[in-house]
C-alpha cells in the first residue's frame, strides 16, 4: 500500500472573506473549473471521535466541504485500472483552512471528527435514491 495523491481526487482550498461582522466562505461557483453541477446538497454533523466509514459509489461523485470543526478524511483507491490503485490518502481539514474535496466514484472514503462536532456540506453529483442507493 502506498500513500500519496489519488488520481481524480481534487482538493480545492476555499476562500474565506473575514470582516468585523463575521466571515463568508465561498464553496463552489458555476464558473469554477471543477464545477460538476450537483444532484443533491445537504449538511451533516459528526460528533468528536465518531468515524463514518467506509463509503464507495459506482456512479456518484462526492464533494465534501468542511463548514466547522476539524476533520480527518481518508481515501483509498480500489479501482483496478487506476494509475493510483491501492494508494491511501489521509487529509486533515480544519475551519482555518477549509477545503472542498471531490471524490470520484470507485474511491473508498471515510472520515472522523477531531476534537469538536464537525459540520460538512455535501454537494453530491447524484441525488440519493432510497430504493436503489449507489453506495457500498
Amino acid at each position: 500500500m502506498r500513500t500519496g495523491d489519488i488520481d481524480g481526487v481534487c482538493v480545492v482550498p476555499l476562500k474565506l472573506v473575514r470582516n468585523e461582522r463575521g466571515r463568508l466562505m465561498e464553496v463552489q461557483r458555476r464558473d469554477d473549473s471543477h464545477f460538476l453541477g450537483f444532484g443533491q446538497a445537504y449538511i451533516t454533523s459528526t460528533l468528536p471521535g465518531v468515524v463514518k466509514a467506509w463509503y464507495r459509489h459506482a456512479r456518484q461523485i462526492d464533494q465534501i466541504a468542511l463548514i466547522k470543526g476539524t476533520l480527518k478524511l481518508v481515501l483509498f483507491d480500489s479501482r483496478e485500472n487506476s494509475a493510483t490503485a491501492e494508494v491511501l490518502l489521509e487529509l486533515t481539514i480544519n475551519e482555518a483552512a477549509p477545503a472542498l474535496v471531490q471524490i470520484p466514484s470507485g474511491i473508498w472514503h471515510g472520515f472522523q471528527a477531531i476534537k469538536d462536532e464537525t459540520f460538512l456540506l455535501h454537494l453530491n453529483s447524484e441525488p440519493f435514491q432510497f430504493d436503489a442507493p449507489d453506495e457500498e
